[in-house]
């Protein structure tokens, strides 16, 4: 199985007595014919390439390997991160497995393993062809620096997801069908979750290439979204929870779900000493 110019993934021809029968290959226009439905989310994510490989044994379930190359390792991570609800580490950079199927990331590359049905064969099967590719994909690739930014505190690692289009902040929290916050392929922007229970505080970052673009994203989401903000760092709104927002440099910062005032003006406050202390962490340049 190869992919990209440089890099390659090799897939074994057989594992634990499942054979490979042949491999498909997609690009951009061809990803709708494989993935019903389901291909803006990868194409979101600077999709390049799929490699697809399915895997047979007389008496147990196919096997199906997607490797899909998406560009750089921040787009990897970030497809990963749309759908994990646990963390788990028994492939590549974070994995998760489930229900028959095991996905994972490393470098540039997300990866499916899917059984058409589990059983214990398959199951083993599954862990050992995630374990095959993730060693033959060489290099870990880094996350995105805005990670750096969540504060750790009661930090729900299973609930961060990172994106550049704004469907995925709605699918995880409503804000508008309108793109008021400006979120395209030149901005960062990670969702994460803090707490427990049903009703757990949300924390929005999202990072802008310069001070304008920040300034007019704060100010669409103050006159669009929450116009009873300005002059203020939190307002309660009608199902009582408390919402804040706040701008640093580049760095766009909203609060929502809060149960208290001080409680969304604290992670709002621990979010600026993370950018200090990421600041300071930074190598400097002559």
């Amino acid at each position: 199985m190869t992919q990209g110019h440089q890099r390659s993934v090799v897939a074994p021809a057989e594992i634990n007595g499942w054979k490979a029968t042949g491999e498909r290959k997609y690009r951009k226009r061809q990803l709708y014919d494989y993935i019903d439905g389901g291909a803006e989310l990868y194409l979101s994510y600077g999709f390049n390439s799929l490699a697809s490989r399915d895997y047979t044994r007389p008496g147990q379930p196919d096997i199906t390997l997607d490797c899909f190359d998406m560009g750089s390792s921040h787009n990897a991570f970030g497809v990963f991160s749309q759908s994990r609800e646990k963390i788990e580490k028994d492939a590549g950079q974070g994995s998760e497995y489930a229900s028959g199927q095991m996905i994972f990331w490393k470098d540039r590359y997300y990866v499916s393993i899917m059984s058409q049905k589990e059983t214990a064969e398959s199951k083993r099967a599954v862990f050992a062809l995630a374990r095959s590719v993730a060693d033959a994909i060489p290099n870990e690739g880094p996350l995105p620096a805005i990670l750096n930014l969540l504060p750790k505190g009661e930090l729900a690692p299973e609930s961060v997801r990172y994106f550049r289009h704004h469907v995925w902040l709605n699918s995880h929290y409503y804000i508008s069908d309108q793109n008021i916050l400006r979120i395209n392929e030149k901005t960062d922007a990670v969702l994460a979750k803090y707490g427990r229970g049903l009703r757990r505080t949300v924390l929005l970052l999202i990072e802008y290439p310069d001070d304008t673009e920040v300034r007019l994203a704060r100010e669409d989401f103050t006159e669009r979204y929450l116009p009873e903000i300005v002059g203020r760092r939190a307002v309660r709104i009608e199902d009582g929870t408390w919402t804040a927002c706040d701008s640093n440099g580049r760095v766009f910062v909203a609060v929502f779900n809060a149960s208290t005032e001080q409680a969304a003006l604290r992670l709002i406050d621990a979010v600026r000493k993370m950018m200090i202390k990421s600041q300071k962490q930074e190598p400097e340049h002559e």
